[in-house]
């Protein structure tokens, strides 16, 4: 008996102190469950089946050492090697000592990064896309979301694609039919305004509100938030990401204007819970398939951190700036004494990994009801630079998500936070799609031979964007690991000189 439990202890599955709060104060707790690699190469393998194969087995097996009665599972998963469950003190011994189980933490809670005028489309370059012939056709967006108006003028063309993952933690859901998932038509009509607004801003057609950037993308609608612009778990945004890997494969940019509230993470947090290991998974999926997968940072104010999913290593973190010159302000609980066009807001997370700012204070874009609001946050930077990772994916159709996002970070316009000191690049939409084929603007610069690199002495000026020389500061970002998917600046051929 003592040679046995040594052993069980061995394969202890390291749980959250949250969780055993939790179970102490209500003796149930749903959490997120994610599978150990050891010993089972096959959850890793960039074979989709092999991998979802292996996920359901070792998922299964975890489910049959649970007694009947001390859970209810929640949430399972194609692409990635976790699940969503509640359990009981019964429940959560087995699975602690369970040698699929890595970890298991608090299926966590968040919301809308949210509360543009459209200054904040020209300042990041995406409003001047459509005169070099990229309009989005062909190529595909999804917004993860509250969902949208599917009937708003601006958007009820592009919708190609809908599905609903929201549950209520009291339980039940938060679906247009009252379920926690539902398919198909109508399964993503928002019911707050805050995922019609984004869409707008990425795919809006212009009739109502202000045209968005790419007017003839496609549109996958996934509803994971309320009516109060809340997620109750963070495994309904894990099964958004899982769905749309395997639904969607050919999407080639995923936007998250959501984050967690109470939780904030300093850096990269790929290994830091069972909640965010499941996110890097999913996340890498969507990144397999040549999707770039962007998120808002969250309006906490934070000087030093981020939340999830932007804090995720493969996930495009965005920033915020103001849009407008203006006086004091207070926004989010934060005051300006003034603002400017590419100040960073007071009210933006940042931290170390930031990826990128852009303006996303204040966006005018559609709304519910087939009208328009104009609202600042984080999370209106974030789908600008989600409709930017499209156009470079139209404008050079062999980039790979690595490559359209270091187009971007190598912006020759920095901004600096002045409460770090830190250095961070701005969205230039224009002079990333020049890096990425520079033939798009004409004949002239099209003569350069080779990698795609302006001149040593272009000054990378565009869309009003202040005349810099090249040889960009390095971003916090950029000097410890900037060349994301495994490429270092030795490797790719964006870089300035």
């Amino acid at each position: 008996m003592i040679l046995l439990l040594g052993a069980l202890d061995a394969h202890a599955a390291r749980v959250s102190s949250e969780v055993e709060r939790t179970m102490q104060t209500r003796g149930t707790a749903r959490v997120l469950v994610s599978l150990s690699a050891a010993g089972q190469p096959l959850l890793a393998s960039r074979n989709a089946l092999l991998r979802s194969n292996a996920i359901q087995t070792a998922v299964t097996r975890t489910e049959r050492g649970l007694q009947p009665g001390t859970y209810r599972m929640r949430r399972k998963f194609a692409l990635v090697g976790a699940f969503a469950v509640d359990i009981d003190s019964r429940a959560l011994a087995r699975l602690r000592r369970n040698p699929d189980v890595a970890a298991i933490d608090v299926d966590l809670a968040g919301g809308g990064h949210a509360v543009a005028p459209d200054e904040s489309s020209d300042l990041n370059a995406v409003s001047p896309l459509l005169p070099l012939g990229l309009d989005g056709a062909g190529m595909k967006v999804a917004v993860v979301d509250t969902g949208v108006d599917l009937d708003h003028p601006d958007l009820q063309a592009r919708v190609v694609g809908e599905q609903c993952f929201c549950t209520k933690l009291s339980g039940g859901g938060c679906c247009p039919n009252g379920a926690a998932t539902q398919t198909g038509a109508g399964s993503a009509q928002d019911d707050h305004s805050h995922g019609t607004h984004v869409a707008g801003i990425i795919v809006g057609e212009g009739v109502v509100a202000p045209r968005g950037a790419l007017p003839r993308a496609s549109l996958v609608a996934v509803k994971v938030m309320d009516s109060k612009n809340a997620f109750c778990c963070i495994s309904d945004v894990i099964a958004a990401l899982d769905w749309l890997a395997v639904h969607h494969p050919d999407v080639d940019a995923v936007n998250m204007s959501l984050g967690t509230i109470s939780t904030l993470y300093p850096g990269d947090c790929d290994a830091a819970s069972a909640t965010t290991q499941a996110m890097a998974q999913a996340v890498g999926a969507l990144i397999n398939r040549g999707a770039v997968v962007t998120a808002s940072a969250g309006n906490q104010s934070n000087a030093g951190a981020m939340a999830m999913p932007a804090c995720i290593r493969d996930v495009f973190s965005a920033g915020a700036t103001w849009d407008f010159t203006g006086g004091p302000r207070s926004v989010f609980n934060c005051s300006e004494t003034s603002t400017a066009p590419r100040q960073p807001a007071c009210f933006s997370n940042r931290s170390t990994t930031t990826d990128l700012y852009a303006a996303g204070a204040y966006v005018t874009s559609a709304a519910n009801g087939g009208g328009t609001l104009t609202w600042p946050g984080t999370s209106f930077a974030a789908p600008m630079m989600a409709a930017c990772a499209v156009a470079l994916k139209q404008a050079a159709p062999v980039a790979g998500p690595a490559e359209r996002m270091d187009a971007m970070r190598l912006s020759p316009t920095r901004v600096t936070d002045a409460v770090s000191g830190r250095q961070y690049p701005f969205l230039d939409c224009i002079d990333a799609v020049r890096l990425l084929n520079p033939a798009i603007f004409g004949p002239f610069e099209a003569q350069c031979s080779g990698a795609p690199v302006p001149p040593a002495d272009w000054s990378g000026s565009s869309a009003g964007a202040p005349s810099m020389q090249a040889s960009p500061v390095q971003t916090p970002r950029t000097a410890r690991s900037a060349w994301r998917g495994g490429m270092r600046p030795s490797d790719t051929r964006l870089r300035r000189h």
